[in-house]
C-alpha cells in the first residue's frame, strides 16, 4: 500500500462519525478518490430474508448498481467470497473484469456485509488494495457495532424509564440498572419484596438445563433445573406462568431444593426476551398459599420484564467489554487485553516448555515531534507506526498499545536472540523518518508477570540512555 493510501486509511480510522451512514459515505468517497475507475459499493447481506442489498455505491452504472438495489442472496458473488471467511481478490473473472471484496465482520464473528470494488478491466486490483479494503472494512464494522450498541442502550434506557413508574422495589432495580451494575440480584430482592416471599431465584439457559445466576434470601450453590413439560416446563418452554400451591408434592421443585428453602408454595414466571425464554424467575414462599397474593401477579410480570432488561444489560456489557480490548487509536490490542493475555501466555509457556519473550517498544522523541507537528500528527504517527509494526509480526504475536507512543510486544515461542532480530526489523519500519527504542526480556519460567515487565522496562530505559534507536536485552 502506498504512503498516500496508508495516510488516507489512517485518517478514516481516526475520524469521528455522526453515524454508520456517515462513515459509509466517507469510506466510499475515499475509495473513489483512490480508485476513480472502479465501481465501489457497500452491501448488506441479509441471510434471514436471503437478500443482497446495496447500501451505497459509487460509479455503479457500469454494473447496473444503485443504492437500495436488492437481489437474491444466492446469486451474489459477494456471498461466495464471504463463505470463505476471508478477503478475496479476483484479478480475472469469468466473462472479463476483476473483483475485490472484503467481509464486514462484527466482534462476535457475524458477517453482515461486504465492502466491494469491481472493474470491467482485468487485473485492476492489487494486494495493497485488498489490505486497504480490509482496514476500511474494520472501520465500518466498528462504526456499525458502536451505533447498534448505542441504539440498544437507548432502547434499554427507554424500557427502564417506562418501568420505573412501578413500586419502590422496582424503582430500586431500575436505579441499579441505570448505574451500569448487574441488576439480576436486585430483581430477586424486589421479587421477594413485592410477593411477600423470603426466597427468589433467577435462572438462565445453560444447554438443556436452567442454572441460577442470581438469588435472594438464601445462599446456595448454583441451582440447576431440567424443565419437565408436565410441571415447570410451562414457564420454561410454553412461556406461561406456573404457580405451585404445594411445593412438597409437585415435581416442579426437587426435594433437595424444597428442603434447603423450606418451600411450601412457588411461582415460576418466564422471563421473555424478543419472544423467547431468556430465563425464569422463581419465587418461593415458606407458608402454603392457595394462589398468588393479590396484586403480586402483575408486579412479578413487570419484574420479569425487568429481569429481561438486566440479562440484556449483562450481555451488552460483555459485548462492549470485548470492544474495549482494542485500542481506539491504533486498532491493536489495548493495555487491558495485554494484562489478560500475558499471564495466559506465561501459563502456556510453562505447560509447553517453550520460550516466551516480552518487549517494550517506544517511539523516540515523540514529545518533540508533537511540539513541532502538533498532537494530531503525533496521533497519526502512532497509528501508522502500529500498522507497519504489526505487518512485521506473526499472527500469534500480540502487539498492544500501553500509552502514548509506547507499545508492548509478546512473542510466544521466541527466544531472546530471535526476539532481538524481530525488534530490529520492526523498528526499521518506523514511519516518517522517526526511530524507536526497544527493551526485550525473556521469561525465565518462574518469575511473576510484574518482574518480567520490570526487566523489560529496565532494558527499554537502557536503550533510551544509550542514545535511542536501539534494541537492548535485559540481563
Amino acid at each position: 500500500m502506498d504512503v498516500g493510501a496508508i495516510k488516507a486509511a489512517a485518517v478514516a480510522s481516526a475520524a469521528s462519525y455522526r453515524s454508520f451512514a456517515d462513515a459509509t459515505r466517507a469510506v466510499l468517497d475515499l475509495l473513489e478518490r483512490l480508485l476513480p475507475d472502479a465501481t465501489l459499493y457497500l452491501a448488506h447481506l441479509d441471510r434471514t430474508h436471503a437478500v443482497h442489498r446495496i447500501v451505497d455505491t459509487r460509479n455503479g452504472a457500469a454494473f447496473g448498481l444503485r443504492s437500495n438495489l436488492a437481489t437474491p442472496l444466492g446469486e451474489s458473488h459477494d456471498l461466495s467470497m464471504i463463505e470463505g471467511r476471508a478477503p478475496r481478490c479476483s484479478p480475472d473473472l469469468p466473462g472479463g473484469g476483476s473483483y475485490l471484496g472484503v467481509p464486514l465482520e462484527l466482534s462476535d464473528g457475524a458477517v453482515v456485509g461486504a465492502l466491494v470494488a469491481r472493474s470491467t478491466t482485468p487485473g485492476t486490483f492489487r494486494p495493497d488494495d485488498e489490505q486497504l479494503f480490509t482496514m476500511l472494512a474494520h472501520v465500518l464494522a466498528y462504526e456499525l457495532e458502536r451505533e447498534s450498541n448505542e441504539r440498544d442502550l437507548k432502547r434499554m434506557n427507554d424500557t427502564l424509564r417506562d418501568h420505573a413508574r412501578g413500586m419502590g422495589a422496582i424503582g430500586r432495580v431500575v436505579r441499579v440498572l441505570v448505574g451500569g451494575e448487574d441488576a439480576r440480584r436486585a430483581v430477586c430482592r424486589a421479587a421477594c419484596e413485592v410477593a411477600g416471599a423470603p426466597v427468589a431465584f433467577l435462572l438462565e439457559p445453560s444447554g438443556r438445563e436452567f442454572v441460577s445466576t442470581a438469588m435472594s434470601g438464601v445462599e446456595l450453590p448454583p441451582v440447576t433445573i431440567h424443565p419437565r413439560p408436565e410441571s415447570s416446563g410451562r414457564a420454561f418452554t410454553a412461556r406461561e406462568s406456573h404457580f405451585v400451591a404445594d411445593a412438597r408434592q409437585d415435581p416442579a421443585l426437587a426435594a433437595p431444593l424444597v428442603d434447603a428453602t423450606s418451600a411450601r408454595s412457588a411461582l415460576f414466571e418466564p422471563v421473555l426476551r424478543d419472544g423467547a425464554v431468556a430465563g425464569v424467575l422463581i419465587v418461593i414462599w415458606t407458608l402454603p398459599l392457595e394462589g398468588l397474593p393479590e396484586g403480586a401477579a402483575e408486579m412479578l410480570r413487570l419484574l420479569a420484564a425487568q429481569a429481561a432488561v438486566a440479562i440484556e444489560h449483562v450481555s451488552l456489557r460483555t459485548r462492549m467489554d470485548a470492544l474495549a480490548l482494542t485500542d481506539d487509536l491504533t486498532g491493536v490490542a489495548s493495555r487491558r487485553m495485554l494484562s489478560e493475555e500475558l499471564p495466559r501466555e506465561l501459563a502456556r509457556a510453562r505447560r509447553t516448555d517453550l520460550p516466551v519473550t516480552l518487549a517494550l517498544l517506544d517511539l523516540d522523541h515523540l514529545g518533540a515531534f508533537n511540539l513541532v507537528s502538533g498532537e494530531r500528527e503525533g496521533d497519526r504517527l502512532i497509528k501508522e507506526a502500529a500498522s507497519l509494526w504489526r505487518n512485521e509480526l506473526r499472527e500469534v504475536d500480540l502487539l498492544a498499545r500501553i500509552g502514548g507512543g509506547r507499545f508492548a510486544l509478546v512473542l510466544p515461542g521466541c527466544d531472546l536472540s530471535a526476539a532481538i532480530d524481530v525488534l530490529d526489523r520492526v523498528r526499521g519500519t518506523t514511519p516518517r523518518a522517526q526511530t524507536a527504542s526497544a527493551g526485550v526480556a525473556r521469561w525465565d519460567g518462574e518469575e511473576p508477570v510484574e518482574l518480567l515487565v520490570l526487566r523489560a522496562e529496565g532494558a527499554l530505559a537502557a536503550a533510551k540512555q544509550s542514545g535511542r534507536d536501539a534494541t537492548i536485552a535485559a540481563d
